[in-house]
């Protein structure tokens, strides 16, 4: 698991559109699909239900954001210092 998946899982869930996200984190569709794929493999568990170009987060995606937030928050928090 990277900071750079915890950061797009992040966003991604905030946007619930994967090719939004990607314009956004100024990276390709695919990059962002396969990143959040690499970490739902380590995972052992699926974040996210894609339809067309809908996603919605699963419930362990809903369970796992709050962590991902709190995380990278203090993270930001000590580089501010």
């Amino acid at each position: 698991m990277t900071l750079n998946q915890l950061y797009y899982f992040r966003t991604a869930a905030g946007q619930l559109n994967f090719l939004r996200t990607a314009e956004q984190l100024m990276i390709s569709q695919p990059s962002l699909s396969y990143s959040i794929s690499e970490l739902e493999k380590e995972l052992g568990v699926k974040l996210f239900e894609k339809e067309n170009r809908k996603i919605s987060l699963t419930a362990y995606g809903e369970q796992f954001l709050p962590y991902v937030q709190r995380s990278l928050a203090l993270l930001d928090e000590g580089a501010a210092v």
